[in-house]
């Protein structure tokens, strides 16, 4: 019996260690190997595993049908790999495919062998951590431009400063995969956390956060989805104070708007470079450097340009600016086009892992898509490089999507708004980075709703005894 509750305390220990130490990755105490690295959380990730063994004879038939797709599919891929011994871009893929499989198994099993509480209570305290550490983190870079060093910092080196100097990026090296990371950690603590759920100011809070991080990021998908997660807090809100009869207490906020919208229409407004005439500020930071009498001289180009070459200087550069194919909407374009072409030349078995660049970077593609070697789409990314097994993945999410509208009559309203939030969003941040296979975020996603799935369905069999 000792034994047992001493085992039982190591595996929540270990559970909750795992969890605290998910959002730092390889960059916490990292020991580099080569071709791999290790680090805590995957020390922990391969301690849990086979402390989960036992749980087995308690999984249903979807568990097991989503946990054995996900090994095929891993098996499914070294055997790709393998044709081609095992190329750069192939370890990539396999190892987010590995780090998925284990994820999926230790969260499963983590839910069996620690029970339906303490794996809830684990899991709620642990995506609050993580979303505690992506705000704190966010909020200080936000406010002062200091970033962890990598790939992105080493470019700001050359550029001007602007609104994206000071967009958080946490240790993701990218503002779009730290948009994408905070935006995913909250609709799953949105999911799962009830407290979260009953606290519509909180979520007002949060939704405002992220939209002024993706403003800065320059990411419109996010600014998008953010911004409607705003409307949506802010519907919700007025709607319960209606049920309250409340609605008086918000006159106050109703007349302080009206005052605010006359003071915008009776007012001249400046409107700015983004909502204006851009071009008339393409010269305002350029300068041209002369050498007079051995002494350099710095001159402002609207000082030393006539009027006629300032606007073919502005013209030159309002076309690289607005008409480039290495503009973000041409891009994104292009390399869907270029995701759609593997796919219709590999529908079956797609082009295997770390297809898609191996196939830019061969030139063996017809969209001219400048140095970009990543879908920016998370569909065209699996499907193109997996075929069916890129199917599939998404058929399963619509299968579990599908069980949930089932169960709809023993959900809570609140709920059903967490879940139709979480599923409405998920276009959006499969789009935002440039690769989503290799996220945690990822690996997290199928199993977490899985999870959530499976605890509904215990609460729809014992209200059917009850009954």
């Amino acid at each position: 019996m000792k034994t047992n509750a001493l085992s039982f305390r190591l595996k929540s220990i270990l559970f909750l260690a795992w969890f605290l130490t998910l959002p730092f990755g390889s960059n916490l105490l990292g020991i580099s190997l080569g071709s791999f690295t290790i680090y805590p959380n995957l020390i922990l990730t391969l301690a849990l595993i086979p402390l989960g063994f036992s749980s087995f004879k308690n999984w249903n038939k979807l568990e097991i049908s989503i946990l054995g797709f996900l090994f095929l599919w891993l098996l499914f891929a070294i055997f790709q790999g393998q044709k081609s011994s095992f190329l750069k871009e192939e370890i990539f893929d396999i190892r987010s495919l590995i780090m998925q499989f284990l994820i999926a198994f230790v969260l499963v099993t983590s839910f069996h062998s620690l029970g339906k509480n303490n794996f809830l209570k684990h899991t709620i305290t642990g995506l609050r951590c993580f979303l505690f550490i992506l705000l704190s983190a966010g909020i200080v870079e936000f406010l002062t431009g200091i970033h962890f060093a990598g790939t992105k910092t080493h470019e700001f080196l050359e550029l001007s400063v602007g609104n994206n100097f000071y967009a958080p990026m946490f240790i993701y090296d990218n503002q779009n995969d730290y948009i994408a990371y905070l935006f995913f950690t909250y609709l799953m603590l949105y999911l799962f956390d009830e407290k979260l759920r009953q606290n519509s100011y909180l979520q007002l809070l949060f939704s405002l956060i992220i939209f002024v991080f993706a403003v800065f990021a320059d990411s419109n998908f996010a600014k998008l989805l953010s911004a409607g997660m705003i409307v949506l807090q802010l519907g919700i809100l007025f709607y319960q104070q209606i049920q309250k009869r409340k609605i008086l207490d918000f006159l106050p906020y109703v007349v302080a708007i009206v005052l605010l919208v006359i003071t915008i229409f009776t007012n001249t407004l400046f409107f700015g470079p983004k909502y204006e005439n851009s071009a008339n500020y393409r010269l305002n930071g350029v300068q041209i450097v002369n050498q007079k009498n051995g002494k350099l001289e710095v001159i402002s180009a609207k000082e030393k340009l006539s009027k006629s070459e300032q606007n073919q200087v502005i013209q030159y550069l309002d076309s690289v600016n607005t008409k480039s194919p290495e503009n973000a909407p041409n891009l994104r374009k292009n390399l869907i086009l270029n995701g759609i072409d593997f796919i219709k030349s590999a529908p079956i078995f797609g082009l295997g892992p770390g297809g898609f660049a191996l196939k830019i970077k061969r030139n063996e593609h017809q969209h001219f898509i400048h140095t970009h070697t990543s879908p920016h789409n998370f569909p065209i990314e699996i499907i193109s490089q997996f075929g069916v097994f890129g199917w599939f993945y998404f058929g399963l999410i619509g299968f579990i999507a599908i069980q949930f509208f089932k169960l709809r009559k023993i959900i809570s309203n609140r709920f059903k708004i967490a879940l139709i939030t979480l599923f409405v969003s998920l276009p959006f941040l499969w789009m935002m980075p440039s690769a989503y296979l290799y996220l945690s975020i990822h690996w997290l996603f199928l199993p977490l709703l899985l999870i959530q799935l499976l605890l509904i369905q215990e609460k729809s069999i014992l209200n059917e005894h009850e009954q």
